[in-house]
């Protein structure tokens, strides 16, 4: 899903104007429909004078500020830091994660237990079972998983803006690669203002003229490479890793 937000939001960002006023007012009318005096002005399907119904333009994309950044890293932060003493480790973030997954695990244990006894019984996994279907005859369906394993990280709260797509492209997960990376003082863990400055790496790339702000057009620096056939370019090919204007291969 979060790539599909992705994707959609770096369209906006680089989508040419639309081809306009349907076939171009061919045989000598306005439009397929308008030639030949038998079809309604402007062309058939569409608005009188609009062409073939002409596409309405993408809304242009907001600029995105550092302080949003800050925001919602500050939120992650604060989640990630339970005893409240300015400082992440790696061990605090390795018990939130825990704590969230025994939180999920006790909520599909607890709507299993129909009779909240504290115990399953053959009949109460059979009920299970039977509710989810046919997906209860795959492996990964039979275990209840459809939303998938608990992240090891703590992820940005974001929307469905299309913004909210590119944040999510900027700002890194907090997981213990994360800590140990923003980590500058090499201490017990990483402060704020560390992971502030570790999380603000993708976005000082990407604001070419240094304003804080970042505008439509230096979003489009953060657009995947195209390869031959409009598809994103492969390693070793044009604009994949290692490959003519693409960026250099990670060993």
């Amino acid at each position: 899903m979060r790539k599909m937000m992705i994707g959609a939001a770096l369209l906006l960002c680089s989508a040419p104007l639309l081809a306009q006023g349907g076939m171009g007012g061919g045989m000598g009318g306005g439009g397929m429909g308008g030639g030949m005096g038998g079809g309604p002005p402007g062309g058939g399907g569409g608005p009188p004078g609009g062409g073939e119904g002409r596409p309405q333009k993408p809304r242009e994309m907001k600029p995105i500020k550092r302080s949003q950044i800050d925001k919602i890293v500050t939120v992650m932060f604060a989640e990630a830091d339970s005893n409240r003493d300015g400082i992440v480790t790696i061990d605090e973030l390795r018990l939130v994660v825990q704590a969230r997954r025994e939180a999920i695990i006790r909520t599909r244990f607890d709507a299993i237990d129909s009779n909240h006894d504290g115990t399953l019984s053959l009949a109460e996994f059979q009920a299970w079972q039977s509710s989810m279907g046919s997906v209860a005859l795959s492996e990964t369906g039979a275990m209840g998983d459809q939303g998938g394993p608990v992240a090891e990280a703590i992820m940005p709260k974001l929307g469905d803006d299309p913004e909210d797509a590119i944040l999510g492209r900027l700002i890194e997960p907090l997981n213990a690669s994360a800590i140990a990376q923003a980590n500058s003082n090499y201490d017990a863990g990483a402060s704020l203002e560390e992971v502030l400055a570790f999380e603000h790496a993708r976005f000082d790339a990407a604001d070419a003229d240094h304003d804080g702000v970042l505008s439509a057009e230096e979003m489009r620096s953060l657009m995947p490479r195209r390869g031959p056939g409009g598809g994103p370019g492969g390693p070793g090919g044009p604009g994949g890793p290692g490959g003519a204007g693409g960026p250099p291969p990670r060993n």
